[in-house]
């Protein structure tokens, strides 16, 4: 009989934040459930972003079709669930705003950018399958 993991609560506290600088899409965020502590094969994490902040864009395109500064993920899965602020998220050919209360669902074959077009700061949950560490 195989032994799965037990439910595991991850206080967002204990998590240590990744500062902008650091991280892939260049803003803050937090990795909550991860592969490499956790054994899952999704990412969880939570992500801040100041009034005018953008991210650099990234490509979930089955190969890696980024020029410098930019972040290939991979043909991931990923949803955000805005909890405050005002985004834009723009991709290939397109865009939308997201205001609190939103979900969005990217489907791999894109490349986004995000930007806080809002007074405030924003924060959201993503969640990206499969994992990226």
């Amino acid at each position: 009989m195989t032994k799965h993991p037990s439910p595991v609560v991850v206080p967002l506290a204990d998590v240590a934040p990744i500062p902008a600088g650091e991280a892939p899409t260049r803003v803050r965020i937090r990795r909550i459930v991860t592969r490499a502590e956790h054994g899952s094969e999704l990412t969880q994490g939570v992500c801040w972003m100041d009034p005018g902040e953008q991210t650099n864009t990234w490509s979930s395109h089955q190969t890696d079709d980024t020029a410098p500064g930019e972040h290939w993920y991979g043909p991931v899965h990923e949803t955000y669930y805005i909890v405050t602020g005002t985004l834009r998220l723009s991709w290939d050919d397109d865009a939308a705003v997201l205001r609190a209360g939103d979900t969005v669902y990217l489907a791999p074959g894109w490349r986004y950018h995000l930007e806080n077009i809002g007074e405030e700061q924003a924060f959201f949950v993503y969640n990206m399958t499969p994992a990226q560490e």
